[in-house]
């Protein structure tokens, strides 16, 4: 077994623990299928990977509170890992807004601006924040995400 694969199931297990000493009134488990997106720009000559190869897992407290971890290949074909909590309101229906604040490695940062090249002396791990409007229905969500030039979707299915 790979290390980064090891490191990945320490993460799932340890929010699986998390849930159990929780207090919350309400727990939903969601297991993250996918992620497709669109560029607006490309990666110099080549074009973007628009379809992640991603997968992870998603628990809400009491349907507003959250804790994640979350795997994909990125837009420049990159390993990511990301563990982030977050917040979701409720804004009309099952609409609202969700913004993250997590830990990542797999993208690098210039500034504010998420995703340039990882050039020499560039540290491709970090804190990000992640604003996304989101719509829930009784057996998915369904994440928008957007920042600058990007677009995407991501589909959690509710495991309970």
């Amino acid at each position: 077994m790979k290390a980064e694969s090891f490191s990945s199931m320490k993460c799932i297990l340890l929010m699986l623990f998390l849930v159990c000493i929780t207090d919350a009134a309400e727990i939903d488990g969601y297991i993250t299928v996918g992620i497709v997106s669109h560029h607006f720009s490309s990666n110099g000559d080549e074009p973007f990977n628009e379809n992640h190869k991603a997968y992870g897992a998603e628990l809400v407290l009491d349907q507003h509170y959250t804790l994640a971890y979350f795997h994909m290949i990125n837009s420049r074909d990159k390993e990511t890992n990301i563990g982030a909590i977050g917040y979701r309101y409720d804004l009309y229906g099952p609409f609202g807004i969700y913004g993250v604040v997590g830990y990542q490695k797999g993208y690098c940062f210039e500034g504010f601006q998420v995703s340039v090249e990882c050039t020499e002396g560039k540290d491709n791990s970090g804190f990000a924040v992640m604003p996304m409007l989101y719509y829930r229905h009784d057996y998915f969500t369904l994440d928008l995400i957007s920042q600058g030039s990007m677009i995407a979707l991501k589909l959690n299915l509710k495991l309970f």
